[in-house]
């Protein structure tokens, strides 16, 4: 019996050992599977800050295309504008400045330079949209 009983007090050694080799399995099973969830967490984050930026800044496109049309509309006329607010879009605003346009190499030509540059904030960094048309003068 007593032969039994170490064989038995052996065996429960082993399981003891053994079951101490599965835990720390466990736990970098574990470790490595936060590791992949939070990278996995990292990317779908970056992405939906990716998608949100894009949407404004395709609105901004938008914006100054149309503010850039309306401007010819108007005969390539009007006054310089700072910091205008958008119609029906309450987080963006425009500045509007036209200028002669100088070539480096032939100088003062006669046509003027209008740039629009849309602004916008997203998660407190601010973005902008520049839109320029070079035109003859009449």
């Amino acid at each position: 019996m007593k032969s039994e009983s170490a064989l038995n007090g052996d065996i429960e050694i082993n399981n003891n050992k053994q079951s101490g080799f599965v835990l720390i399995e466990v736990l970098i099973a574990v470790t490595i599977l936060a590791v992949v969830l939070l990278s996995v967490y990292s990317g779908i984050s970056s992405g939906m800050n990716i998608i949100g930026n894009s949407k404004n800044y395709t609105r901004g496109m938008i914006i100054a295309r149309s503010l850039m049309n309306e401007f010819r509309s108007e005969g390539m006329r009007g006054v310089d504008m700072k910091d205008e607010p958008v119609k029906n879009f309450p987080d963006f605003s425009y500045d509007r400045v036209s200028e002669r346009y100088e070539n480096p190499m032939l100088g003062p030509l006669p046509v003027n330079k209008t740039a629009i540059r849309v602004k916008w904030q997203y998660k407190g960094i601010e973005n902008s949209y520049v839109l320029t048309m070079v035109y003859q003068v009449k």
